[in-house]
């Protein structure tokens, strides 16, 4: 969704160029369909007519520009009788009073919203009438299939007006009906959702210090490839962009990146990805593995309990980090809200625009009849259980795979260091077949054939790691075969 008074003054670019050729000057609205036909990017004048850029040759809205495929995308708006008509008519919604059926004065049109795909007029955001917000003396009216505009009013049906009453319901509306077992009732809930909160976050760091020490122990490389697994590059890029470092990075060879207490640049933020540093980079910068967890933990319970965000009022706009909006200030929270909330993960970003946090939320279940509030009361207990329980699983997950990386890596690591040197004791098989002799050179097919007979720790812990004094011919490469005896000058 997005507001139409935003999209004024942006800037039009052809996608084929890269050119800014235009800027959108106003929107073609029609008020008959309640849509979005496009937008008014060259006013008429004296030897010259209107020109537009039809909404469906629009590529892409962004928050600072209108993106199309090229410049051929205006055309004239006599090309577009649709759009011709609408500029011919030039009957201008802006400012024209919104009224229900039965009398009451929803307020005076300011403002619109529509799907950026449709064009379809989701709502219009007035000033004045009986539900604008004390505040700011705005509301949002939720756009009707019917809309009968004469030349001062338009005209809509008495649901729109229904539609923009807060059903507030929930735990609210049940406390008043169901007395003091339902605070009971409800006390036990919040109790068992702090206790949960806490084991959860007990184990979270517990496992955060034994994944900090087992990844110590596997390197740099296994580090990286934890961070970048949790958190994506380009976000680690964008989270050290401007930072103070809080320690010095520095190459290998010891070539310092940045320094502690110096400002990311994006000179070093490229230097780092080169040098396939921007993990430290990140954590430098104050980045943590461990906080982005807790992230995902907190959007997964938001996304269970969002829901309870239904038929309450946005008491502030909604925006996605594109600048799409999700819900706008005074808009009633409905289903289709929620699933766009769920769609660009501003589920926790929604709650709190209708004022819950998520334990309200959880605490919402709740009806107004006495055997139903004790069923939903049961029932948030299990949401609350299970909930950690998911919560703990995804803790246990992340750090089994955390763990299973580190010890990946320090194997790898090993056999890389182990490839092509002797062992200093004979290796044997399940059968007690030789898999390497004394002397032998340690090969792919050897560490195969010990993995697969359960020895690879032994054959590993047997590598020969002095530096042996060979002649020219004792350095040549073995036939290919699994071992080849190696005599050592002693």
């Amino acid at each position: 969704m997005r507001k139409g008074t935003d999209l004024i003054g942006k800037a039009v670019v052809a996608y084929d160029t890269g050119e800014r050729f235009e800027t959108v000057l106003d929107l073609v609205f029609d008020q008959d369909s309640n849509k979005l036909l496009g937008f008014l990017v060259d006013e008429a004048g004296w030897f010259s007519t209107c020109k537009v850029i039809p909404l469906t040759s629009v590529q892409a809205i962004g928050q600072d520009a209108v993106i199309v495929p090229s410049k051929s995308a205006e055309v004239p708006a006599s090309d577009i009788q649709p759009i011709d008509q609408v500029l011919e008519y030039n009957n201008i919604m802006k400012g024209t009073k919104i009224m229900s059926i039965d009398g009451r004065d929803l307020g005076t049109m300011i403002d619109l919203y529509f799907d950026e795909l449709t064009g379809d007029i989701e709502g219009y955001e007035v000033s004045g009438g009986v539900f604008a917000d004390a505040y700011s003396g705005r509301s949002f009216v939720p756009a009707p299939e019917t809309l009968k505009i004469g030349k001062d009013v338009a005209f809509v049906p008495v649901q729109t007006a229904e539609m923009m009453q807060e059903q507030v319901g929930g735990i609210k509306a049940a406390m008043h009906t169901a007395g003091e077992k339902l605070r009971e009732t409800a006390d036990a809930t919040s109790v068992q959702l702090q206790a949960a909160g806490q084991v959860a976050g007990e184990k979270l760091r517990e496992t955060a210090d034994a994944t900090s020490v087992q990844l110590q122990a596997a390197g740099q490389a296994a580090t990286r490839t934890v961070t970048n697994k949790i958190v994506d590059i380009e976000e680690q890029k964008a989270f050290a962009l401007g930072k103070t470092a809080t320690t010095t990075v520095e190459t290998q060879d010891g070539r310092r990146i940045v320094l502690a207490g110096q400002e990311i640049t994006q000179a070093a933020i490229d230097d780092a990805t080169s040098q396939e540093l921007m993990d430290q980079l990140y954590r430098s910068a104050g980045g943590s593995v461990v906080d982005k967890i807790g992230d995902q933990i907190s959007n997964t319970a938001a996304g269970l309990t969002v829901d309870q965000a239904q038929g309450r009022r946005a008491n502030m706009t909604v925006y996605t980090p594109s600048g799409f909006i999700v819900a706008a200030t005074g808009q009633i929270v409905t289903p289709q809200v929620i699933e766009r909330a769920k769609t660009y993960d501003r589920e926790q970003a929604l709650l709190a625009a209708v004022g819950l946090s998520t334990g309200d939320a959880l605490q919402g279940t709740v009806t107004t009849t006495g055997q139903q509030i004790k069923e939903n009361a049961l029932d948030a207990g299990e949401q609350i259980r299970d909930g950690a329980k998911g919560l703990w699983e995804q803790v246990k997950e992340t750090a089994t795979d955390l763990q299973e990386r580190s010890g990946q890596a320090i194997e790898d690591k090993r056999i890389k260091g182990a490839l092509g040197r002797p062992v200093v004791r004979v290796i044997l098989g399940t059968n007690d077949q030789v898999i390497l002799n004394v002397g032998d050179l340690i090969t792919h097919q050897a560490i195969a054939a010990a993995r697969q007979a359960g020895v690879l720790d032994s054959l590993l812990d047997s590598v020969y790691t002095e530096n042996p004094h060979l002649s020219l011919e004792e350095l040549r490469a073995p036939e290919p075969t699994a071992a080849q005896p190696l005599i050592l000058d002693r």
